[in-house]
């Protein structure tokens, strides 16, 4: 019997117990997973939705001063809602899938460990910095940018 594999190729499974059923990519590169590899801590994503919560906060605290700019804020607050709930949606279901085993580890383990991506691994201390750097600097920026416009304007 042939059967497409995910990459398009056409794969012979004659002679196998369970040829009939082809395995899933994600199973299949989970099955291969170096001992050495985390997932990501959970430290990494309370980092990067601290620093987004701290940028609409300071956004409002800083520039909510008028009808206008107040409904635009509130969209905005709304999209970061609608879209924090979804991810904690996906993250529910994904949390404990056993497709994807992962290791508990310390935060310094985590960050001298490597983490399984989509092409490859990269190590934990290229993660933080891939996953928290734009939020953080973006609340940075908003508060240095409103700590200026309350000082100087």
């Amino acid at each position: 019997m042939s059967v497409q594999t995910a990459e398009g190729i056409p794969h012979d499974n004659a002679g196998h117990k369970d040829a009939a059923v082809p395995m899933a990519p994600e199973a299949h590169s989970a099955q291969h997973m170096n001992a050495s590899e985390v997932g990501v801590h959970s430290i990494v994503v309370k980092i990067a939705l601290g620093a987004a919560l701290w940028f609409l906060f300071v956004t409002w605290l800083f520039f909510a001063w008028g009808g206008e700019t107040d409904f635009l804020l509130v969209i905005v607050a709304l999209f970061f809602a609608f879209f924090l709930g979804l991810f904690l949606l996906t993250a529910s279901y994904t949390l404990k899938d056993a497709r994807w085993p992962v290791r508990e580890t310390s935060l310094r383990d985590f960050l001298a460990s490597e983490v399984g991506i989509g092409n490859g691994t990269m190590s934990g201390k290229e993660v933080v910095i891939e996953i928290a750097l734009l939020p953080v600097v973006l609340a940075v920026a908003a508060t240095l940018i409103g700590l200026a416009w309350m000082i100087f304007g």
